[in-house]
């Protein structure tokens, strides 16, 4: 078996043209110049006697080979940084990009500390976050991603991720500062005639507090809770609940946060309707479960953080 020559620098750099489709954002990113972007691409061209990326009226687009490659390339890279740290590990010396993968509540309260030991301990290691709404564990079975931030249980189906408890979340109600309830004593009761946000990051239909008012008679199949708004992220939710009656569901330390906006307020959720299930775990595939840097980040994870602990 012949195994042909590569160039792994501009395999690298295939990576992220292919995510980017634009030579200069590429460049920035990976702090080179357009003209190593372009010679790369050249070179990949002819490797894989495809064109890759094709110019159109709008930018790039990808052939379908280039589609192909694109969804084997992250792993590919991902495995090649695995070897590389293989015989030794010094975090003074090692280089490379730790990926993750969390929303924004996690990774604004738990991932600066993480960064500041990071940058402290392995300054020469890049950390890569990526916060966007997604299924929160596909890229982690396909290895574009090191580690997932998440109090999401992974799919039954799935037996080759690692986790393990990192902290414990609660859950405030954020509203307009002139809502009618914002002074009132907050019951399941008179929430039950308000509004809310729903947040659906992955695509769920009922607000995370539903089944809890359910269980208290107050709503029903045919009697829903009012959720006139729906979102698919967190960002946009402190401006939509300071300019309307909306009430959203969100973490203590988003809805805290949020309130650095004078309009907006954050109260109790009622002990009826408090859940009891949110741990934020940080999970990991099994290929990185003996990897020497991950075994490390995952070190960083238990000196700086209780997993008893309610982060708020």
């Amino acid at each position: 078996m012949q195994i042909p020559n590569i160039d792994v620098t501009s395999l690298y750099i295939l990576k992220y043209l292919l995510e980017e489709k634009h030579v200069s954002n590429t460049a920035l990113l990976l702090n080179t110049s357009q003209s190593s972007v372009s010679r790369a691409l050249q070179k990949m061209r002819l490797f894989f006697d495809d064109e890759l990326l094709v110019r159109t009226s709008f930018g790039f687009s990808l052939t379908p080979k280039a589609d192909e490659i694109k969804r084997d390339i992250s792993s590919l890279i991902i495995n090649l940084e695995k070897l590389s740290h293989k015989n030794a590990f010094d975090p003074k010396k090692v280089a490379g990009t730790v990926r993750f993968y969390g929303l924004q509540p996690q990774v604004n309260t738990m991932m600066p500390d993480v960064v500041a030991a990071i940058r402290e301990r392995a300054p020469n290691l890049v950390v890569s976050i990526d916060t966007s709404p997604q299924q929160h564990f596909e890229k982690l079975v396909a290895g574009d991603i090191h580690f997932s931030l998440s109090s999401h249980e992974p799919p039954k189906s799935e037996q080759s991720i690692h986790r393990k408890a990192v902290a414990q979340r609660d859950f405030r109600l954020l509203m307009n500062r002139n809502h009618p309830l914002a002074n009132a004593t907050l019951t399941a009761e008179n929430l039950s005639h308000c509004h809310f946000g729903q947040i659906s990051l992955q695509g769920e239909k009922t607000l995370s507090l539903e089944h809890k008012f359910i269980e208290l008679g107050l709503a029903n199949k045919k009697q829903r809770l009012s959720t006139p708004v729906q979102i698919t992220n967190f960002s946009s939710a402190p401006n939509i609940a300071a300019q309307t009656d909306i009430i959203f569901h969100l973490p203590t330390p988003f809805a805290q946060a949020a309130c650095h906006d004078e309009r907006l307020l954050t109260r109790a959720v009622p002990e009826s309707l408090q859940l009891h299930f949110s741990k934020v775990y940080l999970c990991w595939h099994k290929r990185f479960h003996d990897d020497p840097m991950c075994v490390w980040i995952r070190a960083i994870f238990d000196e700086l953080f209780d997993s008893t602990a309610t982060y708020s």
